[in-house]
């Protein structure tokens, strides 16, 4: 994803757009971490990490001590998938583009290996925050 089609996404109320004031985090600034294919339906879950923090923290995250944010996309109504390997390599590339409204393309990997897939639509499926060791 172009870098101003996903702070777009993230800016929005529905994603990540009440927790940052300002600007949320770029891509670069994401970790992909977490790929969950749905075996009943017809989805995919697909979270990132980040040390850029929220401006404006969830009141409860107030009570303990967090150094990250964790944020999962749900994509669903899956169309073209594949998969050719995925390992740590695969993760640190990816892209996804086009709008909710329209439906989104995602890759993640380097031809040929990595996923990739067409969804219909995407929402935010959680957010959290936790306290990571240093140096991870």
């Amino acid at each position: 994803m172009s870098t101003p089609d996903w702070l777009d996404l993230l800016s929005s109320p529905q994603f990540l757009g009440e927790l940052y004031t300002d600007a949320p985090p770029a891509p670069e600034q994401c970790e992909l971490f977490y790929v969950h294919l749905d075996e009943r339906g017809d989805s995919v879950t697909i979270a990132f990490a980040t040390k850029i923090l929220p401006s404006n923290p969830r009141p409860e995250w107030s009570e303990k001590p967090y150094n990250r944010l964790e944020f999962y996309f749900l994509f669903e109504d899956l169309a073209e998938f594949t998969v050719n390997g995925w390992s740590a390599t695969e993760a640190k590339d990816f892209d996804i583009s086009g709008t909710r409204r329209e439906g989104v393309t995602v890759k993640a990997g380097r031809e040929p290996a990595g996923i990739s897939f067409r969804a219909s639509s995407v929402g935010l499926a959680g957010v959290r925050v936790y306290l990571a060791a240093e140096g991870t």
